[in-house]
Protein backbone atom coordinates (compact mmCIF):
# COMPACT_ATOMS: atom_id res chain seq x y z
CA UNK A 1 0.00 0.00 0.00
CA UNK A 2 1.96 2.99 -1.24
CA UNK A 3 0.46 5.75 0.98
CA UNK A 4 2.65 8.66 -1.16
CA UNK A 5 -0.31 8.19 -3.99
CA UNK A 6 -3.25 7.86 -1.05
CA UNK A 7 -3.43 11.26 1.09
CA UNK A 8 -5.16 13.37 -1.74
CA UNK A 9 -7.55 10.86 -2.56
CA UNK A 10 -10.85 11.60 -1.27
CA UNK A 11 -13.59 13.71 -3.20
CA UNK A 12 -17.01 12.96 -2.41
CA UNK A 13 -19.33 11.30 -5.07
CA UNK A 14 -22.40 12.78 -4.75
CA UNK A 15 -24.94 10.93 -2.57
CA UNK A 16 -21.83 8.08 -2.21
CA UNK A 17 -23.30 6.41 -5.80
CA UNK A 18 -21.49 2.98 -6.78
CA UNK A 19 -19.99 4.77 -9.70
CA UNK A 20 -18.09 7.84 -8.39
CA UNK A 21 -19.13 10.06 -11.22
CA UNK A 22 -21.75 12.69 -10.10
CA UNK A 23 -22.67 13.65 -13.74
CA UNK A 24 -21.53 12.30 -17.09
CA UNK A 25 -22.32 13.13 -20.59
CA UNK A 26 -23.85 10.15 -22.65
CA UNK A 27 -21.86 9.18 -25.47
CA UNK A 28 -23.78 6.76 -26.92
CA UNK A 29 -25.03 2.57 -26.76
CA UNK A 30 -22.79 0.09 -29.42
CA UNK A 31 -23.05 -3.46 -29.05
CA UNK A 32 -25.52 -3.47 -26.08
CA UNK A 33 -22.48 -0.96 -24.44
CA UNK A 34 -23.14 2.44 -23.45
CA UNK A 35 -20.58 4.93 -22.88
CA UNK A 36 -20.45 8.19 -20.67
CA UNK A 37 -17.71 10.11 -20.09
CA UNK A 38 -17.52 12.69 -17.26
CA UNK A 39 -15.58 14.98 -14.64
CA UNK A 40 -14.91 18.20 -13.38
CA UNK A 41 -12.36 20.79 -14.02
CA UNK A 42 -11.39 22.90 -10.77
CA UNK A 43 -9.26 25.64 -9.85
CA UNK A 44 -8.76 27.11 -6.33
CA UNK A 45 -6.38 29.24 -4.67
CA UNK A 46 -5.05 29.11 -1.03
CA UNK A 47 -4.36 31.80 1.69
CA UNK A 48 -2.47 29.71 3.98
CA UNK A 49 -1.68 31.00 7.89
CA UNK A 50 0.37 27.97 9.89
CA UNK A 51 1.23 28.22 13.25
CA UNK A 52 5.00 28.37 12.28
CA UNK A 53 6.72 29.48 9.61
CA UNK A 54 5.48 32.39 6.98
CA UNK A 55 2.57 32.80 5.54
CA UNK A 56 1.62 32.31 1.52
CA UNK A 57 -0.77 31.95 -1.11
CA UNK A 58 -0.51 29.67 -3.79
CA UNK A 59 -2.56 28.21 -6.90
CA UNK A 60 -3.19 24.90 -8.25
CA UNK A 61 -5.77 22.80 -10.41
CA UNK A 62 -4.25 19.27 -10.67
CA UNK A 63 -7.87 18.48 -8.55
CA UNK A 64 -9.31 18.20 -11.95
CA UNK A 65 -10.15 14.62 -13.11
CA UNK A 66 -11.79 13.19 -16.36
CA UNK A 67 -13.51 9.28 -16.22
CA UNK A 68 -15.31 6.91 -18.64
CA UNK A 69 -17.96 5.00 -17.83
CA UNK A 70 -19.34 1.80 -19.53
CA UNK A 71 -22.59 -0.04 -19.13
CA UNK A 72 -23.53 -3.63 -20.66
CA UNK A 73 -26.42 -5.07 -20.16
CA UNK A 74 -26.64 -8.71 -21.57
CA UNK A 75 -27.83 -12.56 -20.29
CA UNK A 76 -29.83 -11.00 -17.23
CA UNK A 77 -26.40 -9.13 -15.82
CA UNK A 78 -25.45 -5.51 -15.68
CA UNK A 79 -21.76 -5.08 -15.86
CA UNK A 80 -20.30 -2.09 -14.84
CA UNK A 81 -16.72 -0.65 -16.09
CA UNK A 82 -15.07 2.75 -14.58
CA UNK A 83 -11.78 4.46 -14.91
CA UNK A 84 -10.85 7.58 -13.74
CA UNK A 85 -7.48 9.34 -13.19
CA UNK A 86 -6.78 13.27 -11.85
CA UNK A 87 -3.59 14.77 -11.66
CA UNK A 88 -2.19 14.53 -8.49
CA UNK A 89 0.36 11.70 -8.85
CA UNK A 90 4.32 12.55 -8.69
CA UNK A 91 6.79 12.19 -5.96
CA UNK A 92 4.73 13.49 -3.64
CA UNK A 93 0.49 14.00 -4.92
CA UNK A 94 -0.19 17.79 -5.04
CA UNK A 95 3.69 18.58 -5.78
CA UNK A 96 3.43 18.44 -9.40
CA UNK A 97 0.73 17.65 -12.48
CA UNK A 98 1.62 14.17 -13.42
CA UNK A 99 -1.38 11.95 -14.13
CA UNK A 100 -3.00 9.62 -11.45
CA UNK A 101 -5.21 6.59 -11.76
CA UNK A 102 -7.90 7.08 -9.01
CA UNK A 103 -10.37 4.24 -10.03
CA UNK A 104 -10.22 1.13 -12.14
CA UNK A 105 -13.10 -1.21 -11.60
CA UNK A 106 -15.49 -3.78 -12.92
CA UNK A 107 -19.56 -4.09 -11.24
CA UNK A 108 -20.91 -7.40 -12.21
CA UNK A 109 -24.61 -6.56 -10.75
CA UNK A 110 -23.98 -6.74 -6.78
CA UNK A 111 -20.02 -7.44 -6.93
CA UNK A 112 -17.41 -5.00 -7.51
CA UNK A 113 -13.80 -6.01 -8.40
CA UNK A 114 -10.66 -3.63 -9.02
CA UNK A 115 -9.25 -0.48 -8.02
CA UNK A 116 -11.68 1.76 -5.73
CA UNK A 117 -12.75 3.34 -2.32
CA UNK A 118 -11.75 1.48 0.30
CA UNK A 119 -14.56 -0.23 2.33
CA UNK A 120 -14.37 2.15 5.56
CA UNK A 121 -14.76 4.95 2.74
CA UNK A 122 -18.62 3.82 2.82
CA UNK A 123 -18.74 4.68 6.71
CA UNK A 124 -18.71 7.98 6.70
CA UNK A 125 -22.07 10.71 6.45
CA UNK A 126 -20.31 13.60 4.63
CA UNK A 127 -20.60 17.08 4.88
CA UNK A 128 -19.56 19.66 2.12
CA UNK A 129 -16.31 20.95 2.45
CA UNK A 130 -13.83 22.10 -0.25
CA UNK A 131 -10.36 20.97 1.33
CA UNK A 132 -9.48 17.99 -1.04
CA UNK A 133 -6.37 16.91 1.31
CA UNK A 134 -7.40 17.39 4.94
CA UNK A 135 -11.21 18.00 5.08
CA UNK A 136 -12.85 14.84 5.77
CA UNK A 137 -9.60 13.54 8.11
CA UNK A 138 -10.76 12.10 11.57
CA UNK A 139 -13.70 9.97 10.06
CA UNK A 140 -12.54 6.77 8.81
CA UNK A 141 -12.59 8.55 5.38
CA UNK A 142 -10.20 10.57 6.20
CA UNK A 143 -7.09 9.32 5.17
CA UNK A 144 -9.21 7.78 2.28
CA UNK A 145 -6.92 6.11 -1.00
CA UNK A 146 -8.46 3.87 -3.03
CA UNK A 147 -7.45 0.15 -3.28
CA UNK A 148 -7.37 -3.37 -4.88
CA UNK A 149 -10.10 -5.10 -3.59
CA UNK A 150 -13.54 -6.90 -4.02
CA UNK A 151 -16.56 -6.55 -2.40
CA UNK A 152 -20.12 -7.51 -2.67
CA UNK A 153 -23.43 -6.02 -1.78
CA UNK A 154 -26.88 -7.58 -0.49
CA UNK A 155 -30.07 -6.30 1.40
CA UNK A 156 -28.07 -3.32 2.53
CA UNK A 157 -24.82 -4.93 3.59
CA UNK A 158 -21.47 -4.44 1.49
CA UNK A 159 -18.86 -6.68 2.34
CA UNK A 160 -15.40 -6.02 1.52
CA UNK A 161 -12.16 -7.75 1.04
CA UNK A 162 -9.02 -5.41 0.57
CA UNK A 163 -5.39 -4.89 0.11
CA UNK A 164 -3.91 -5.07 3.20
CA UNK A 165 -2.33 -1.97 4.85
CA UNK A 166 0.04 -4.03 6.50
CA UNK A 167 2.54 -5.39 3.38
CA UNK A 168 3.17 -8.95 5.34
CA UNK A 169 -0.41 -9.09 6.43
CA UNK A 170 -1.63 -12.85 5.98
CA UNK A 171 -5.36 -11.67 5.84
CA UNK A 172 -7.11 -8.87 3.69
CA UNK A 173 -8.31 -6.47 5.68
CA UNK A 174 -11.86 -6.35 6.20
CA UNK A 175 -15.21 -3.85 5.96
CA UNK A 176 -18.63 -4.75 6.84
CA UNK A 177 -21.14 -1.83 6.36
CA UNK A 178 -24.87 -1.82 6.54
CA UNK A 179 -26.63 1.23 5.42
CA UNK A 180 -30.46 2.00 6.39
CA UNK A 181 -32.15 4.44 4.26
CA UNK A 182 -35.13 6.29 4.04
CA UNK A 183 -37.86 7.43 2.03
CA UNK A 184 -37.01 11.30 4.10
CA UNK A 185 -33.80 11.07 2.91
CA UNK A 186 -32.50 10.03 6.89
CA UNK A 187 -29.24 7.87 6.16
CA UNK A 188 -28.11 5.40 8.98
CA UNK A 189 -24.45 3.56 8.24
CA UNK A 190 -23.14 1.13 10.99
CA UNK A 191 -19.83 -0.05 9.92
CA UNK A 192 -17.17 -3.16 10.82
CA UNK A 193 -13.83 -2.89 10.27
CA UNK A 194 -11.07 -5.32 10.68
CA UNK A 195 -7.05 -5.72 10.28
CA UNK A 196 -3.81 -6.99 10.69
CA UNK A 197 -1.55 -4.41 12.06
CA UNK A 198 2.37 -4.11 11.99
CA UNK A 199 2.50 -5.78 15.13
CA UNK A 200 1.12 -8.59 13.49
CA UNK A 201 -2.21 -8.78 15.21
CA UNK A 202 -5.72 -8.77 13.58
CA UNK A 203 -7.46 -6.08 15.43
CA UNK A 204 -10.91 -4.54 15.11
CA UNK A 205 -13.26 -1.17 14.93
CA UNK A 206 -16.35 0.10 14.58
CA UNK A 207 -18.26 3.11 13.46
CA UNK A 208 -21.54 4.50 13.49
CA UNK A 209 -22.51 7.62 10.79
CA UNK A 210 -25.71 9.22 10.22
CA UNK A 211 -27.81 11.73 7.93
CA UNK A 212 -30.98 13.25 9.50
CA UNK A 213 -32.58 15.80 7.58
CA UNK A 214 -33.71 18.69 8.48
CA UNK A 215 -36.19 20.31 5.42
CA UNK A 216 -33.55 20.97 3.12
CA UNK A 217 -31.06 21.15 5.56
CA UNK A 218 -29.04 18.03 6.89
CA UNK A 219 -27.13 17.15 10.31
CA UNK A 220 -24.27 14.53 9.44
CA UNK A 221 -22.65 12.93 12.49
CA UNK A 222 -19.99 10.03 12.47
CA UNK A 223 -17.84 8.64 15.40
CA UNK A 224 -15.67 5.81 15.61
CA UNK A 225 -13.49 3.23 17.84
CA UNK A 226 -11.20 0.80 18.00
CA UNK A 227 -7.94 -0.61 16.73
CA UNK A 228 -6.47 -0.38 13.62
CA UNK A 229 -8.33 2.56 12.35
CA UNK A 230 -5.55 4.85 12.20
CA UNK A 231 -4.80 3.56 8.75
CA UNK A 232 -8.29 5.79 7.65
CA UNK A 233 -8.67 8.18 9.68
CA UNK A 234 -5.45 10.31 8.48
CA UNK A 235 -4.70 10.23 12.54
CA UNK A 236 -2.26 7.83 14.39
CA UNK A 237 0.07 7.33 16.74
CA UNK A 238 2.40 10.50 17.91
CA UNK A 239 0.41 12.94 15.48
CA UNK A 240 1.30 10.38 12.50
CA UNK A 241 -1.08 9.96 9.33
CA UNK A 242 -1.56 6.25 9.69
CA UNK A 243 0.83 4.49 13.12
CA UNK A 244 -1.81 2.06 14.65
CA UNK A 245 1.16 0.15 16.70
CA UNK A 246 3.14 1.46 19.59
CA UNK A 247 6.11 -0.11 21.60
CA UNK A 248 4.71 -3.67 19.74
CA UNK A 249 1.08 -2.99 20.97
CA UNK A 250 -1.85 -2.16 19.11
CA UNK A 251 -3.54 1.59 19.77
CA UNK A 252 -6.75 2.49 20.12
CA UNK A 253 -8.91 5.55 19.18
CA UNK A 254 -11.92 7.28 19.40
CA UNK A 255 -13.09 9.74 16.96
CA UNK A 256 -16.31 12.30 16.35
CA UNK A 257 -17.38 14.48 13.31
CA UNK A 258 -20.64 16.75 13.10
CA UNK A 259 -21.48 18.81 10.12
CA UNK A 260 -24.47 20.63 9.23
CA UNK A 261 -25.39 21.62 5.75
CA UNK A 262 -27.51 24.75 5.82
CA UNK A 263 -29.94 25.30 2.11
CA UNK A 264 -30.32 28.58 1.74
CA UNK A 265 -31.98 28.13 -2.05
CA UNK A 266 -31.58 25.94 -4.90
CA UNK A 267 -28.37 28.09 -5.50
CA UNK A 268 -26.62 28.57 -2.23
CA UNK A 269 -25.88 26.47 0.65
CA UNK A 270 -23.42 26.72 3.72
CA UNK A 271 -21.58 24.43 5.98
CA UNK A 272 -19.93 24.07 9.60
CA UNK A 273 -18.15 20.90 10.65
CA UNK A 274 -16.10 20.38 13.48
CA UNK A 275 -13.88 16.66 14.02
CA UNK A 276 -12.00 15.46 17.42
CA UNK A 277 -9.76 12.30 17.77
CA UNK A 278 -8.28 11.16 20.40
CA UNK A 279 -5.39 8.22 20.26
CA UNK A 280 -4.49 5.80 23.51
CA UNK A 281 -0.94 6.48 23.13
CA UNK A 282 1.84 7.35 25.08
CA UNK A 283 1.92 11.27 23.53
CA UNK A 284 -1.69 12.00 24.11
CA UNK A 285 -2.57 12.24 20.45
CA UNK A 286 -5.62 14.97 20.21
CA UNK A 287 -6.74 16.07 17.14
CA UNK A 288 -9.14 19.25 15.92
CA UNK A 289 -10.41 20.36 13.07
CA UNK A 290 -12.99 23.45 12.06
CA UNK A 291 -14.14 24.41 9.01
CA UNK A 292 -17.09 26.87 7.51
CA UNK A 293 -17.95 27.02 3.99
CA UNK A 294 -20.03 28.72 1.14
CA UNK A 295 -20.76 27.03 -1.99
CA UNK A 296 -23.21 29.48 -4.45
CA UNK A 297 -23.88 27.22 -7.87
CA UNK A 298 -24.01 30.03 -10.53
CA UNK A 299 -25.20 27.08 -12.92
CA UNK A 300 -26.00 23.38 -11.97
CA UNK A 301 -22.58 22.67 -13.24
CA UNK A 302 -20.60 25.69 -12.15
CA UNK A 303 -20.18 26.33 -8.51
CA UNK A 304 -17.70 28.73 -6.70
CA UNK A 305 -16.94 28.43 -3.06
CA UNK A 306 -14.91 29.96 -0.13
CA UNK A 307 -14.09 28.04 2.84
CA UNK A 308 -12.03 28.88 6.25
CA UNK A 309 -10.46 26.15 7.99
CA UNK A 310 -8.04 25.18 10.95
CA UNK A 311 -6.23 22.40 11.92
CA UNK A 312 -3.88 21.22 15.00
CA UNK A 313 -1.99 18.77 13.61
CA UNK A 314 0.04 18.74 10.36
CA UNK A 315 -1.63 16.47 7.56
CA UNK A 316 1.56 15.71 5.53
CA UNK A 317 3.72 18.44 4.31
CA UNK A 318 1.46 20.26 2.04
CA UNK A 319 -1.51 21.30 5.31
CA UNK A 320 0.52 22.27 7.82
CA UNK A 321 -0.69 23.09 11.50
CA UNK A 322 -3.06 26.40 11.26
CA UNK A 323 -5.60 27.84 9.10
CA UNK A 324 -6.36 28.44 5.70
CA UNK A 325 -8.73 29.96 3.39
CA UNK A 326 -9.99 28.60 -0.38
CA UNK A 327 -11.33 29.93 -2.68
CA UNK A 328 -12.61 27.98 -6.16
CA UNK A 329 -14.30 27.03 -8.97
CA UNK A 330 -15.79 23.66 -10.37
CA UNK A 331 -17.18 23.22 -13.59
CA UNK A 332 -18.30 19.43 -13.83
CA UNK A 333 -19.39 17.81 -17.09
Amino acid sequence: MNYRNSLLALAIASGLSAAPAAQAVDLGTYNDTSFSIGGYLKAEGIFEDPETGDSRFFGRANQSRFNLKTVTQKQGHTVVGFVEGDFYGGDYPGEDNDWRLRHAFIKIDNATVGQTWTGQFWAVAHTDYLDFLGGPRGTLGGLNFRTTLASYEFAGFRVTAQDPVYNDADLPDLAVNYTLNSESGHKLILTASGREVDNGDFVAGGAIGTRIMLGRHSLNLNAHHGEGLGAFSGVGVGGSLSGDVENGDAVSQTGVNAGFRYVFNDQWRANIAYTKVEVDDQAETDYEAHRVNLIHNIIPELEVGVEWRKYNLAFGPLIPEGQQVEVMAKYSF
